[in-house]
């Protein structure tokens, strides 16, 4: 029996050669990108796995409390009185808290600082500085200077007992304003003021 051999010229044989190459290369690169695509899905889903527990914790069944800032008045000096309360767990507790504050206080003799129809439109947290945006509605006070000053004092003393707030900006209807009411200054970032608390205030 006659043995046939394959006779190529040698262009052909180039042509070959190359086409099997890219054909290798091609299975090669697509082995690749599959592995990595794997590679990046499992990343994926272990990040998502984490964040599934660190969220779990944040959102168990444990109480938190919270310290907001009431006026209280004694001896004819008006200042802020902290009152502790219990909120339900939440991925967002500054906001749950300044929702707290506009409710009012539940400890007798305290008055609340904002209007009871008052929303927390947004609130954002970077690098230590809170911006809060309240609806028009906190602009509705009349208590005079030292009383606005205080309801100012309210919302930034109850914002900054949280570790990761510094300073807080205050904006009305997504604005800045110069005040809430004409009398105290919001045209920059106000820290925490301590020596308007009254600690010892008995009722």
């Amino acid at each position: 029996m006659k043995k046939f051999k394959l006779m190529l010229k040698p262009e052909w044989k180039g042509l070959l050669l190359a086409f099997v190459g890219g054909m290798v290369l091609a299975v090669l690169f697509g082995a690749y990108g599959f592995l990595t695509q794997r590679a990046a899905l499992r990343q994926v889903q272990s990040e998502l796995a984490t964040l599934q527990v660190e969220t779990a914790g944040l959102t168990g069944n444990t109480p938190w409390k919270v310290a907001l800032y009431f006026i209280g008045d004694e001896e004819g000096q008006s200042l802020l009185v902290p009152e502790v309360r219990t909120i339900t767990p939440t991925l967002e507790p500054e906001k749950a808290a300044l929702r707290e504050l506009i409710k009012g206080p539940a400890m007798a003799g305290l008055q609340p600082v904002l209007p009871p129809a008052t929303t927390v439109r947004n609130l954002e947290i970077k690098d230590g500085l809170a911006v809060v945006d309240l609806s028009q509605e906190a602009v509705r006070i009349d208590r005079g200077s030292w009383g606005e000053a205080l309801v100012v004092w309210s919302v930034v003393n109850t914002l900054t007992k949280f570790p990761e707030v510094e300073a807080v900006r205050i904006l009305i209807e997504g604005q800045p304003v110069e005040t809430l009411a004409g009398h105290f200054d919001l045209s920059r970032p106000l820290r925490r003021n301590e020596q308007v608390i009254r600690d010892n205030w008995t009722r």
